[in-house]
């Protein structure tokens, strides 16, 4: 989304260009941004609702985990969040920790286990785990379907009852036509605002932060962030930096 102007310039040019640039009127030169200032990310949750297990709450404290060191899922107050891919990506805070981190996807009577993975971090921040669209020579996430997903982090490896767990459900659905059409040919910016418009959190999420990513230091993604974590009372983790996809 950056533009990259190469050129060498005699001096004389480089004044005349300046003067053409100091004479344009405030509104030509907003315009040429990467991110419309006047796009506001507001999501809109489905009517969905699922048990709420997104808190990872308190513990007695374990070999890894001082007491009261808990883990954040990135999900919306109604604890299941939408998506349209078959390999979307599942967001934790994880605060500063030894402990590994689990993340299971299970299938929503939560027999069958669909996709494992664990992991460490190095620093305190936002984390993200994209499932494979295949796991088995199956689909990870069907059409239609309900899935269980949970972070642990293991506070002791020799006592499992000692995890603090966090959990939500995702649901993937299959878009109508006019949704498909509204995510044709447009820029990521555009297609953000679709996904937070029609409520498939998933890809809101994602999408934002990846943007974020290639532009670490744009004020106005920072707070598009920062305000939809907040609209799905995520206050406590807003501000805190993503550090890596899986």
């Amino acid at each position: 989304m950056k533009h990259f102007l190469h050129f060498a310039l005699l001096p004389a040019a480089v004044s005349a260009i300046a003067a053409v640039v100091a004479s344009l009127p405030a509104p030509v030169l907003a315009q040429s941004q990467p991110i419309l200032l006047s796009q506001n990310v507001n999501f809109r949750p489905p009517d969905v609702t699922a048990p709420d297990n997104r808190q990872g709450g308190t513990h007695r404290g374990a070999k890894l985990c001082p007491a009261g060191l808990s883990i954040t899922p990135l999900i919306p107050e109604s604890n299941i969040g939408l998506t349209l891919a078959e390999s979307p990506t599942f967001f934790v805070y994880v605060p500063q920790t030894e402990a590994e981190i689990e993340f299971v996807l299970l299938t929503e009577n939560g027999t069958e286990i669909v996709y494992e993975t664990a992991f460490k971090v190095d620093k305190p921040g936002i984390v993200g785990v994209t499932v494979p669209a295949t796991s088995d020579n199956k689909k990870s996430i069907e059409v239609g379907k309900r899935y269980e997903w949970s972070f642990s982090m293991v506070c002791d490896p020799q006592d499992r009852s000692a995890d603090v767990v966090v959990q939500g459900l995702v649901q993937r659905i299959e878009p109508q036509s006019n949704l498909k059409q509204d995510l044709e040919n447009t820029d990521a910016m555009s297609r953000l605002n679709v996904y937070a418009k029609n409520g498939i959190w998933y890809e809101t999420l994602a999408t934002l932060a990846e943007l974020r990513r290639k532009s670490p230091d744009n004020q106005t993604l920072a707070a598009e962030w920062t305000k939809l974590l907040q609209s799905q009372g995520l206050d406590s983790i807003a501000a805190q930096p993503l550090i890596q996809p899986l």
